[in-house]
């Protein structure tokens, strides 16, 4: 039974202002922190300041009082009321998630691997490299990926992609291309777009690891083009399309996530016609929102798909979006966001909805989270990693 809810003002990794939520039982103390994104898509819940929060927190605590905290489900449905909106404007969708986080802790005793009961394939770790775009960096792409594919064991995943990283800051370094790290703990270099896959993809030559691109490419379109401030260039939608292709083609590049802008489903779906055997992923296309999914799924757009539970404001809801990805075969990516915590849920989450790949930084913010997965390798039964 849920004895108090309390609310406390937080802050996030890159410094920004978030908020925590500590759920007391007769069981103990259960506490959520909730990450922000600084690349954000229009169909985002959002996020509302600490003093804005706190308007709407009282009365929304004393009609939570005495919950069973396994009835977290009914604690999501009850929220999801309170605010009718579509984004969780009125009472704000980090307050949501994190009362949402806080009650299932509570239900789960803390292993939200266990959620829906024994599971035992772990996902494996893809992580950013060399970043740019909003998240800081000489590129107009986002981030420049690493998939260790081949790993037998989390730990030999992680390795991996940390031998990797290394690897590509001390070679930057001897380059003097290497000018610190972003958001995201990526390297960040004064190459453009190719010459960073030039780059990456002779380093990753040693290992076996595929590659990948986050575009985010809703950040790029103005006025019906696509604009490369760093790279000085402006394509035309069909111009953009073809470099796209090219360099898919040119790097082998096999996660392609948000290669176009958030609305344009169409050249998604033309993009995964030509693309059968890669991995072409919507985040902004899909803003965790099921509904967005379905309309992707009648026009075949995407069959990966980035799950942000921050972007729909509840635990049920991100669960309902993976579901529907596992029916229509639609491989669902648990992603983090650039302003992390110390919270480590979708590590939990990524086992407990089988979701074959987590997204993360190599090391930095997200540490608890890797440390979570490594630990949770040697609790969980018969652990092994998911098929790809």
């Amino acid at each position: 039974m849920l004895k108090d809810l309390r609310l406390y003002p937080s802050i996030n990794y890159n410094g920004k202002e978030t908020i925590s939520i500590k759920a007391i039982t007769e069981k103990g103390e259960f506490i959520s922190f909730v990450p922000s994104g600084a690349s954000r898509g229009v169909h985002e819940v959002k996020e509302l300041s600490f003093s804005e929060i706190k308007k709407n927190f009282s009365s929304i605590r004393q009609q939570l009082i005495g919950i069973n905290e396994f009835e977290w489900r009914s604690v999501d449905d009850f929220l999801r009321k309170t605010d009718k909106s579509y984004d969780f404007s009125n009472i704000g969708g980090n307050l949501t998630l994190a009362i949402s986080i806080a009650m299932t802790k509570a239900a789960m005793s803390n292993d939200l691997w266990r959620l829906n009961g024994l599971k035992k394939e772990f996902p494996f770790p893809l992580s950013n490299l060399i970043g740019g775009g909003i998240h800081g960096g000489g590129n107009d792409f986002q981030e420049f990926l690493i998939l260790p594919h081949r790993a037998k064991t989390i730990e030999e995943a992680v390795e991996t992609n940390l031998d990797v990283w290394k690897t590509i800051g001390e070679e930057l370094k001897n380059r003097s291309s290497f000018y610190g790290r972003n958001l995201e703990n990526a390297w960040m270099s004064e190459m453009d777009d190719t010459r960073t896959l030039d780059f990456i993809s002779y380093i990753t030559d040693d290992w076996n690891v595929k590659l990948g691109v986050d575009f985010a490419a809703s950040h790029l379109w103005k006025n019906g083009s696509y604009v490369y401030k760093k790279s000085n260039k402006k394509l035309t939608a069909e111009k953009h399309f073809e470099f796209i292709e090219e360099l898919i083609k040119k790097y082998n590049l096999f996660y392609i996530e948000d290669p176009f802008h958030e609305e344009d489903f169409k050249a998604f779906a033309e993009l995964r016609k030509k693309f059968k055997d890669k991995l072409i992923v919507g985040d902004d296309l899909f803003c965790t929102r099921t509904a967005r999914l379905k309309n992707s799924i009648k026009k075949d757009s995407a069959n990966g798909a980035v799950v942000k539970p921050n972007q729909v404001g509840l635990l049920s809801k991100a669960e309902e979006f993976v579901k529907e990805c596992k029916t229509n075969n639609i491989t669902p990516v648990m992603a983090h966001r650039s302003g992390e915590t110390a919270d480590t849920f979708i590590a939990d989450l990524a086992i407990a909805w089988q979701t074959p790949i987590i997204k993360t930084a190599v090391t930095g913010p997200d540490s608890p989270k890797i440390n979570r997965l490594m630990q949770l390798w040697h609790e969980v039964p018969d652990a092994k990693m998911s098929e790809l």
